[in-house]
């Protein structure tokens, strides 16, 4: 799925703003980062002198003389090398790896927290699949090509500068022509460098598209099953992957021409090397260093050709995460309300108020983003402790009222007023830290019973846990579990029925103790019988709480305060159940309607 916050200009260039920021990221690691540095130059350093002390100090020495008691002070310096080198790359490496997980963890966590921090309209735009491919692919490949690509790139121009400075020290003219890799790689790198960017983007477009549909194909089998639509999954599935396979190839086959260019001039410039070498009066060690140094200096070359690659697919992946990290909530505090009440993951709740339950919509109007008008001028009035029923056609706007009402989503136009104040001027966390609310299609996360239900109060005792669930008429079925409470309910709660879901969702919601309570038809997916021991079990919970109740079952909201008809967007009748059955209107009607059918129902008409 597209969406505003996917992709860039795929024919962008390289982008200075994203590598300054990638770079400031990581200074903010700048001792594991200047500790690999450090440790990284001086091993180039001794893998370069070490090439020179066997060929020129060695071999200049020992084909010439013949061994001689220095020789054995020769092999002591040889294995001096060995460990400085040695021990040189195992800090650099412990550097390097610390800075991978620092930075790795440091940015997913960040990336994860801004997601969490977004309204409800956000995740209209955006697909499960496109948020874990950035939260989890793009920012696990970005760690690893900027902690070791950067380093590396490091490594091998110091690596370079070493053994020029060798050569050029030695034989400056023979060393020049060493030099001739570097245009040619430039020339190249220029040439190569936009189709690898284009490709890389799009490959990581499809690798979202194949997260996305994985995370649909799984949890909706049970649907594709039903429908018999496995072959078509199947193939549309297979259709995708064919589509990173054949973007991938291409990325390979660009790659791979690059490199090979890259090796020919490498090979040229070794034959040149082996070629004047011969030419001129240098002795057969000095020519055997010039070759060996030949073959370390295209090494670190080839180096920073494949790394100029990797590191324009970390711009890909570092556009990707700060494009989703610099999107703006739509529903954000004030400052002035952050600096009081503090924002989503700091709470100052030393100065949260006590929320009675008065609520008051004012004109309140409301559009989603496809421009249509779904509220116009609403109004409405609850005081503390009334239970309020919204019922009405599917997409009449109920749930739009409990939403805004909920904060995860704001009018369009119009003031929302709880306890006389606009709730803008108080936090969103504030809101929802006295908000219950029950879900239709209930979310249980992995863990036992008991976790679920004291995710409504984190501090809860397992007594109060016991005593939610019984109010919540949950625990005749948890205690015929094997494990009763500490049952594993298993992801999203599957192992458990949906009916079994929707009590532990009651549970926590009572739990919670809200000053609101919203059941958004929460009853809709238990039997007539748990229904009305549910009614009866949290009929006490519901005084002097204000609570919104959106109902498919009508016998469930006899008993409200309040029964809202809602069609378009209005309100087209109120008043409690005895005065909209004797108005004789549109609830009547649908009172009466759907109470002849589970009558007969229950007669198996």
């Amino acid at each position: 799925m597209d969406n505003e916050y996917d992709e860039i200009n795929l024919n962008s260039k390289i982008n200075t703003k994203v590598w300054k920021r990638l770079l400031a990221k990581m200074w903010e690691y700048k001792g594991y980062c200047l500790g690999a540095i450090i440790f990284m130059i001086f091993s180039a350093f001794c893998e370069t002198m070490f090439v020179k002390y066997i060929c020129s100090d060695g071999l200049s020495k020992y084909l010439n003389q013949g061994i001689d008691s220095s020789f054995y002070a020769f092999i002591v310096g040889m294995l001096l090398f060995v460990v400085c080198i040695a021990i040189c790359t195992y800090i650099m490496l412990t550097f390097a790896s610390f800075l991978e997980l620092k930075f790795y963890s440091k940015i997913t966590k960040e990336t994860f927290a801004k997601v969490q921090n977004q309204p409800f309209s956000f995740f209209d735009k955006n697909t499960v699949g496109f948020l874990m491919a950035r939260i989890s692919s793009d920012t696990s490949r970005l760690g690893q090509i900027i902690s070791w690509g950067l380093i590396d790139i490091v490594y091998a121009f110091f690596k370079l500068l070493f053994i020029f400075i060798v050569m050029g020290r030695i034989n400056f003219k023979l060393s020049l022509i060493m030099l001739i890799i570097i245009p040619l790689v430039t020339i190249v790198a220029a040439l190569f460098n936009k189709i690898i960017i284009k490709l890389s983007r799009k490959q990581r477009k499809v690798n979202a598209e194949i997260t996305s549909y994985l995370n649909e194909g799984i949890s909706a089998a049970k649907t594709s099953k039903t429908l018999l639509l496995e072959e078509r999954k199947v193939n549309e599935f297979s259709s995708i992957v064919n589509k990173y396979k054949k973007t991938t190839m291409k990325i390979s086959f660009a790659q791979s021409g690059f490199y090979q260019i890259i090796a020919f001039s490498s090979a040229i410039a070794l034959a040149l090397m082996g070629y004047f070498g011969g030419l001129s009066p240098l002795n057969s060690s000095i020519l055997f260093l010039f070759l060996s140094y030949s073959t370390s200096f295209f090494e670190p070359v080839l180096v920073i050709a494949r790394l100029s690659n990797e590191m324009r697919h970390a711009q890909v992946a570092a556009e990707r995460i700060f494009n989703l990290n610099d999107v703006v909530p739509e529903i954000l505090d004030s400052k002035e309300v952050i600096d009081k009440y503090g924002d989503y993951i700091h709470f100052k709740k030393e100065n949260w108020e006590e929320l009675n339950g008065d609520i008051e919509f004012e004109n309140v109007s409301f559009k989603y983003n496809n421009g249509k008008e779904v509220l116009k001028d609403f109004n409405l009035k609850v005081k503390k402790g009334q239970s309020v029923a919204l019922v009405g056609p599917t997409g009449a706007g109920k749930t739009t009222i409990v939403n805004l009402l909920c904060r995860f989503y704001e009018p369009t136009s119009g003031v929302i007023k709880i306890d006389g104040i606009d709730y803008k001027k108080r936090s969103v966390a504030w809101l929802h830290s006295h908000l219950g609310y029950v879900l239709q299609t209930p979310y249980l996360f992995d863990g036992t019973i008991k976790d679920n239900i004291r995710y409504g109060a984190l501090d809860a005792s397992d007594e109060q846990i016991y005593n939610a669930a019984k109010i919540a008429n949950a625990e005749s079925f948890i205690l015929k579990l094997e494990k009763g409470y500490d049952t594993i309910v298993g992801e999203s709660g599957n192992r458990l029925s949906l009916g079994q879901k929707q009590l532990i969702s009651f549970a926590r919601a009572i739990l919670a103790n809200p000053s609101i309570l919203v059941l958004d038809e929460a009853t809709s997916s238990v039997d007539t019988q748990t229904e009305y021991d549910i009614q009866q079990a949290i009929s006490h919970i519901l005084k002097n709480r204000t609570s919104f109740v959106i109902a498919h079952r009508l016998s469930t909201i006899v008993n409200s305060d309040i029964i809202l008809v809602i069609d378009d967007g209005k309100i087209i009748e109120q008043g409690n159940h005895q005065q909209l059955m004797d108005k004789k209107g549109k609830y009547y009607h649908l009172y009466t309607n759907q109470f002849i059918e589970e009558k007969m129902k229950e007669l198996n008409f």
